[in-house]
């Protein structure tokens, strides 16, 4: 009977020491367990999440109305104005200027 002590206090031990969550539940259910010969398996990460229902995916994709300052949206007029004049710049020219900025 001494072994049987020495590894209850082993666990004892070693359960104290230990933070590990899983572990831990895994080692109580299995003391639990109906069967004193059956191991618990650790339960899978997706076992434990239950599927989101419609309404909650809508939920957490719900997009939040965003309010603009007032001078973000006068810049974004101007913005506009400069596009629909021709006063803007291909991908292309982009990268030529920057590739030939970049020499110096």
């Amino acid at each position: 009977m001494a072994d049987i002590n020495n590894i209850k206090i082993k666990l004892i031990q070693k359960i104290c020491e230990s933070d590990n969550y899983y572990l831990l539940s895994s080692f109580l259910k299995n003391f639990e367990a109906k069967s004193p010969d059956i191991v618990a398996e650790s339960p899978s990460i997706f076992e434990s999440e239950k599927p989101m229902t419609e309404e909650e995916v809508d939920e957490y994709f719900k997009e939040d109305e965003i309010i603009l300052p007032s001078e973000i949206i006068e810049i974004l007029k101007i913005s506009e104005k400069q596009i629909e004049n021709g006063e803007s710049f291909t991908n292309e020219e982009v990268n030529a200027y920057f590739e030939e900025w970049l020499k110096d």
